[in-house]
């Protein structure tokens, strides 16, 4: 009897906690599909109808998409955009992976903590606020002949530099990580400190790694105040070209149509990082 009176018991608290948790998670869901997901949608809806200027009738057409693909010169700035963004997550790797060892390998606890803020500190500063600074940089090391803006090594230089925490700070998490037996025990078996880095240490945060380029291409691929501010017209990226058509053209159909493109290459690289993934783990266990 006493048995039967736990079970009800731990069945109905289960049952009183899941029901909470619905209820504390009902507005954040009601938030992301007014934020994130009818928006998307409405892009979506967007790309694929014409309207007739003369009435309310739409038609179904797949010809926005047509254009963009039909144009070399649209295709040449998604694939600008996108080698830009690479570029900029493989720089902001190679500088974030010595940070983020430092990090993850001090031994004090309060200077390493401290470090962790101050390296995440630039992520809730305002962008606009970084451009600035760093275009202040720029235009000291030129003599103020802006001779470093509106060159794509400017812009490669100002996307790693905006999204250089978002590299430190997955690669940090993943050598946290790290099972330090692991390492003593290479130690142990003779083997040296590069040995060791390469098969155990390096080994175990490629996963960070990935996630570091996933997400510096996605936000560096997609931002427009790079774009703005370093490429002073000279140099026009995707962004730039959805901006034009959603608020200084009529063709907002065909900004949308972009748009769609451009989350459809996303969505590509968050599937090819998701693969890499779930290979290594595989591996590696």
């Amino acid at each position: 009897m006493k048995n039967k009176i736990i079970k009800f018991k731990n069945k109905y608290i289960s049952k009183f906690n899941r029901n909470i948790f619905k209820i504390f998670l009902s507005p954040y869901l009601i938030i992301l599909f007014l934020l994130i997901f009818l928006p998307s949608l409405l892009i979506l809806i967007y790309s694929i109808i014409s309207f007739d200027t003369n009435s309310s009738v739409f038609e179904i057409n797949l010809q926005n998409f047509i254009t963009f693909f039909s144009n070399l010169n649209f295709l040449k700035t998604l694939f600008l955009s996108i080698l830009f963004a690479f570029l900029a997550s493989i720089f902001a790797v190679i500088i974030g992976y010595p940070i983020a060892y430092i990090l993850a390998f001090f031994k004090s606890k309060i200077i390493k903590n401290n470090l962790y803020f101050i390296i995440s500190l630039p992520i809730w500063i305002n962008m606009l606020l970084k451009v600035i600074g760093l275009q202040t940089i720029f235009n000291v090391l030129s003599f103020h002949h802006n001779y470093l803006i509106g060159t794509w090594y400017s812009i490669v230089i100002a996307m790693t530099y905006m999204f250089l925490p978002f590299s430190i700070l997955p690669i940090y998490n993943s050598l946290n990580k790290i099972n330090k037996n692991y390492i003593n025990a290479s130690y142990d078996l003779g083997a040296n400190k590069f040995k060791t880095f390469w098969r155990i240490i390096f080994r175990s945060s490629i996963s960070g790694i990935i996630i570091a380029i996933t997400l510096v291409i996605v936000q560096a691929s997609t931002s427009l105040i790079v774009v703005k501010y370093f490429g002073a017209g000279k140099i026009n990226l995707i962004s730039k070209i959805i901006e034009s058509y959603f608020f200084q053209g009529t063709n907002f159909g065909f900004g949308a149509a972009i748009s769609v493109v451009l989350i459809f290459f996303i969505l590509v690289i968050l599937g090819i990082n998701k693969i890499i993934n779930s290979k290594f783990e595989i591996k590696h266990n």
